[in-house]
């Protein structure tokens, strides 16, 4: 198959960490490896629409507004969509915008332009089940179109002169809780972390994208007070692996995860996770993982405290390794296509 592949042009610059773009160059470059002709698109090169077996687009809303009509692609050539719903509002106030945006076309809502998307789509590319319920019952998409694809990981490079290297050059102590995300985002609640883990008095260190404003002046703020709380800003991959290889707790309470990309890969590391219990992570960590209420402090000083007593997580690490890689989702992702082409192909016979 010849797959296209687009991202919305934001992100072509800034946040180096960021969690769309990971994923889509990774199952971009997983497909690649199974024999596919991968396309990535760009507006400074044209391209055919009659030469695309399949259109994948990320994200999707004002962006990338009207992807959905008006494609020429072949007979079977199918339009899949990921929509990346990162939220926890309401289903039926979600509903409600995404239907005020069709009755009022001129209301151009974000959740309408999205069900428009969705709708307009072949298939609907979801992370979990939890993503997949909420694109059928605020989207309007139907069931049929709907599959869930367990995004992977590349497991952590673990080199022990280099990790000891990493662990002199920032003077970390034997044992501590890591946070690697673009932490001055509200979503991913580190001001919690940060007051959940000083509370009990373990060392903290967190790693990332940041931008300035009011977390990233709190944070300083606090890591000045509590020398137990080490800001290292952004660090290349193989720091960060290192940092995985290192820390004893991986702790990410955000008020909502499709994945939790870094939470895999530090458990892939053989560190505990502490993970927000809001969005898709069950599909990903099953049993293996501490879930945290995002909102309920006492709910993660708990159980940064149980993670923090418990031996090394084999058993999660076991897991992740063998049934979460990015191989593992392009074989998924390469299914979802093929059905929606053979379905595409009984409409048109």
């Amino acid at each position: 198959m010849r797959i296209a592949y687009l991202l919305p042009a934001e992100y072509a610059i800034g946040n180096p960490g960021n969690g769309v773009t990971a994923q889509a160059r990774a199952q971009a470059a997983a497909m690649a490896r199974r024999g596919h002709d991968v396309v990535y698109l760009n507006p400074w090169e044209l391209r055919l629409e009659e030469d695309i077996d399949v259109l994948h687009f990320f994200m999707g809303g004002m962006a990338l507004y009207g992807i959905e009509s008006g494609r020429r692609l072949p007979p079977t050539g199918v339009i899949a969509m990921s929509p990346i719903l990162d939220t926890n509002k309401a289903e039926g106030l979600y509903r409600f915008a995404a239907r005020l945006g069709s009755v009022l076309p001129r209301l151009h809502s974000v959740p309408a332009i999205l069900a428009a998307q969705a709708r307009g789509s072949d298939v609907v590319i979801c992370r979990s089940q939890s993503e997949r319920q909420r694109v059928i019952n605020t989207l309007g998409v139907s069931p049929a179109c709907a599959s869930v694809v367990l995004n992977g990981i590349e497991p952590p490079e673990l080199c022990p002169p280099f990790m000891r290297d990493v662990k002199l050059r920032y003077e970390l102590p034997d044992r501590f809780v890591l946070h690697v995300s673009g932490y001055t985002d509200p979503r991913k609640n580190v001001l919690r972390l940060a007051a959940a883990a000083g509370q009990l008095g373990l060392p903290l260190v967190i790693a990332g994208h940041s931008m300035p404003g009011p977390i990233e002046n709190e944070l300083r703020s606090i890591s000045r007070q509590n020398r137990q709380l080490r800001l290292l800003g952004f660090v290349d991959r193989r720091t960060r692996d290192a940092l995985y290889g290192l820390c004893h707790v991986f702790c990410l309470p955000s008020h909502h995860e499709g994945t939790g990309l870094a939470a895999l890969e530090a458990g892939a590391a053989g560190a505990q996770v502490v993970i927000t219990r809001m969005g898709g992570t069950r599909d990903y960590f099953k049993e293996l993982a501490f879930y945290v209420s995002p909102t309920d402090m006492h709910d993660i000083r708990q159980c940064l405290a149980r993670a923090w007593e418990a031996p090394r997580a084999d058993a999660l690490r076991t897991h992740i390794r063998t049934t979460l890689s990015w191989d593992h989702s392009a074989s998924a992702l390469e299914r979802a296509y093929d059905t929606a082409r053979s379905r595409k192909g009984t409409t048109a016979a």
